[in-house]
């Protein structure tokens, strides 16, 4: 059978809650000098074995309204609690910037990227669990409250990630090993109750986010060799979320998906990075992730990600039903 860490992802929002059209922001940050992206293979081959470290050091102290941030300038690791990666080179700082000239960090699979020797034609490089500034673990569940994430995405120009159907790979018979045929691209995980995933759904359809199988507003499109901010916003306890984006050079945030999902009765945890079906041929996949955070609101999640800020905070969270 398929990977059960992928089974949740099969379920689909069901019902709609909706948030404010439009958010303003203007970014507080000064043009920076950033070097052009590198998206070729660079971190040595690693022979197959048992790569995932725990209990890593935070990033230190937050602002308040932030209960996890990453920071990759003082932290190593960025201050997640730990990480699935063959080694340091998969996800490292290389100086390339975010459109509002923070820290950026890459991301790098190549094939036979299996750090938790699952051998179940699955590759990845992820770091997972966030934790506050004195090392304690953050699980979400039906007693979490409401909760603000923000984070953003570059995908070069030569990105060719794939979440493809089994008719897809013909005239292959997927059925005969269920692993065989793996097929998907996840680069933020709720780890047990959703995920999204940037890529193409058809053998030659465009590059496009989708969150739990459903795309993003006006098809999700992927801006190849542009960073996307996005904000999401879960309330716990009533599993109501919606997905804010906003493309390089925008000076809004825009609604891109909203839903509900029930929360199953266990912790969730976050995952960053890139999580694959092996399916890929000899293909190297790089991406680019800016900082990182969680928060008690739009305002304080966008300023410690983006150093933007909309001030529309107090309307955010009101939820018609």
């Amino acid at each position: 059978m398929k990977n059960p860490h992928l089974l949740f992802v099969a379920l689909l929002a069901v019902s709609t809650f909706v948030w404010p059209n439009e958010t303003h922001a203007q970014s507080s940050d000064t043009a920076s000098v950033s070097p052009a992206p590198n998206a070729f293979k660079k971190c040595p081959p690693v022979r197959p074995s048992r790569h995932e470290t725990y209990r890593l050091p935070s990033g230190g102290s937050l602002p308040e309204g932030i209960s996890f941030a990453t920071d990759w300038n003082k932290a190593p690791t960025g201050g997640w609690y730990a990480q699935q990666a063959m080694d340091s080179c998969r996800i490292q700082p290389d100086g390339f910037l975010t459109w509002h000239g923070k820290t950026a960090v890459r991301v790098e699979v190549q094939p036979k990227d299996d750090p938790l020797t699952l051998n179940s034609n699955s590759e990845r490089a992820e770091m997972l669990i966030m934790q506050d500034d004195i090392g304690k673990e953050i699980r979400e569940n039906i007693h979490s409250g409401t909760q603000y994430y923000a984070t953003s995405y570059y995908f070069p120009a030569t990105w060719q990630g794939q979440q493809l159907p089994w008719s897809a790979f013909a005239p292959t018979d997927c059925s005969a090993d269920r692993n065989m045929c793996n097929s998907w691209s996840f680069v933020w995980q709720f780890y047990g109750w959703g995920a999204l995933s940037a890529a193409k759904s058809t053998v030659n359809g465009p590059q496009h986010y989708s969150f739990n199988n459903t795309q993003l507003a006006d098809g999700g499109l992927i801006q190849l060799d542009k960073w996307t901010d996005f904000v999401f916003v879960v309330e716990w306890g009533t599993g109501a979320y919606a997905i804010w984006r906003r493309d390089e050079g925008q000076t809004t945030f825009t609604q891109a998906l909203s839903g509900t999902m029930p929360v199953p009765d266990r912790n969730i945890y976050v995952k960053q990075g890139l999580y694959r079906g092996g399916n890929v041929g000899d293909r190297t996949d790089v991406l680019w992730i800016g900082p990182t955070a969680r928060g008690s609101s739009f305002s304080a999640v966008e300023r410690q990600a983006f150093g933007t800020d909309a001030g529309r905070s107090n309307n955010v969270s009101s939820i018609r039903r």
